[in-house]
């Protein structure tokens, strides 16, 4: 068998980023003496479709599939498989195997020690003890992925002298980098070195950058920020394990950590989901006629298969409308919930909506008040769903007609960049004391009408069909 490998990046909108991973390809190729097929999840080209079919065309009849992701989330265990998976009946004669991402490894230990050292080497000498070290991972949605970090914390801790070893997340997960920055300052720590958990560079590790420096002026205290882990000689070590496995056949997933397999406090709703990606990730380039796209095109209404009925301005762009009383008319911004359903939304790449803590709404009653009122306005004018009251703070709940409605819902939203949860029939969504009308509440609202609209006229029109 002709062999090569894929290497699976993620991608970004950073060129120096896409040139490192670039650079990272043509190094393993010599090492690995063999085909290394570069290509991207997402923001850059090729799509991992178009890394498979040049395998193909150049004979290749065995493709060892590299994901080069460093924990095991959404992109690891649906969008990859989903473009594989469909490869394998496009191309049956073609073998393909699918390596474990990078993760809390031994090789990846060492880059990170390897990176204290280095940001160290030429500061005044603090006292180990006077040291707290925190591992920054990018945040995930996935328990299992954010996992790997506290491993890797932890494996940092163990045989050295550092007081404290800890882990942070630049976003989706806490506590953040503000937070724990905080938190060693007034134990004591007289220096802090952040490590990114990053392959190269870009916007999240610029971002880590800033977070540290307003963090080291808000606390006083020394904050350091290692280089990312490329290139690392260690992590060449780390690729070429995992790419071992694949060759033996032994390549593992933690599934028993899974939320997809295991039915995780906080995570019930995407226990059991079905396996799949979308066309702006695994099914990047995939033809429609195979992809989520064309199952889309079927089912829309005739005066929009043309894709140029709807407006493209996306809803949190849109301007609000106010009605004689000076209110947000909801139900008016866009005239037609179709174009809404079609081009509203969030931008669906932005920082999550999450909900505040219970503190912050403590420390502002009226302005949470303020929010429940305009968010119930906006519900109701654009679903005419019951409201129910949450007795935690920070959410609001909106009554859905059947707990498959519910289910549907919470994950099209979360799916736009708004966390969600789900309580039997009811929908909870993220309500703060600082939400502005023109920001969070807007985004919240608009959200829920573009997925409810989606439900009520297309799902149910499908289901429709189906059944007649």
């Amino acid at each position: 068998m002709k062999t090569a490998t894929l290497l699976i990046g993620h991608g970004s909108r950073s060129a120096a980023a896409v040139a490192e991973y670039y650079q990272f390809a043509a190094e393993l190729s010599e090492r690995l003496e063999q085909q290394v097929e570069a290509c991207f999840l997402e923001f850059a080209d090729p799509p991992i479709i178009d890394g498979i079919k040049n395998c193909i065309d150049n004979g290749v009849t065995q493709i060892i599939a590299l994901p080069l992701f460093l924990g095991p989330a959404g992109h690891q265990k649906n969008d990859v498989p989903a473009v594989i998976n469909w490869a394998r009946k496009e191309w049956p004669h073609v073998k393909f195997a699918y390596g474990a991402p990078l993760g809390a490894q031994f090789h990846i230990a060492k880059v990170l020690a390897g990176r204290i050292k280095e940001s160290t080497a030429d500061l005044p000498t603090v006292a180990d003890e006077d040291t707290a070290i925190v591992v920054v991972g990018r945040g995930s949605r996935d328990p299992d992925s954010n996992s790997e970090v506290a491993k890797l914390a932890r494996l940092l801790y163990e045989g050295r002298n550092y007081q404290y070893v800890d882990q942070a997340y630049f976003s989706l997960a806490k506590p953040g980098v503000a937070h724990t920055v905080a938190k060693y300052a007034k134990l004591g720590a007289k220096r802090i070195v952040l490590l990114p958990y990053l392959l190269f560079t870009g916007k999240i590790f610029e971002r880590i950058q800033e977070q540290a420096a307003e963090a080291a002026i808000a606390n006083n205290v020394e904050v350091v920020v290692s280089h990312y882990l490329f290139p690392h000689t260690n992590l060449f070590d780390a690729v070429y394990s995992r790419f071992e496995e694949v060759v033996a056949g032994t390549a593992t997933m933690t599934c028993d950590l899974c939320k997809y397999r295991r039915r995780f406090e906080g995570f019930e709703a995407e226990f059991a989901l079905p396996q799949k990606s979308d066309p702006s990730h695994g099914m990047r380039g995939v033809p429609h006629d195979h992809g989520l796209l064309g199952k889309m095109e079927e089912l829309l209404p005739p005066q929009y298969k043309d894709g140029n009925t709807a407006s493209t301005i996306p809803m949190a762009a849109a301007d609000l409308v106010y009605d004689a009383q000076g209110n947000v008319a909801w139900n008016s911004i866009w005239e037609d919930f179709c174009d809404l359903a079609l081009a509203g939304g969030p931008a669906h790449r932005d920082t999550l909506l999450v909900p505040p803590s219970p503190t912050e709404v403590e420390a502002n009653r009226t302005g949470y008040a303020n929010t429940l009122r305009e968010i119930e306005r906006g519900l109701i004018m654009t679903t005419n769903c019951e409201i129910v009251q949450s007795t935690t703070p920070g959410w609001i709940g909106m009554q859905c007609h059947s707990e498959d409605m519910a289910v549907w819902l919470l994950r099209a939203i979360i799916a736009e960049n708004v966390l969600a949860r789900r309580e039997n029939n009811v929908l909870m969504l993220p309500a703060g004391p600082d939400f502005t009308v023109a920001g969070e509440i807007k985004n919240v609202v608009t959200v829920v009408a573009k997925s409810f609209h989606y439900w009520t006229e297309h799902m149910q029109w499908k289901l429709a069909n189906q059944n007649g």
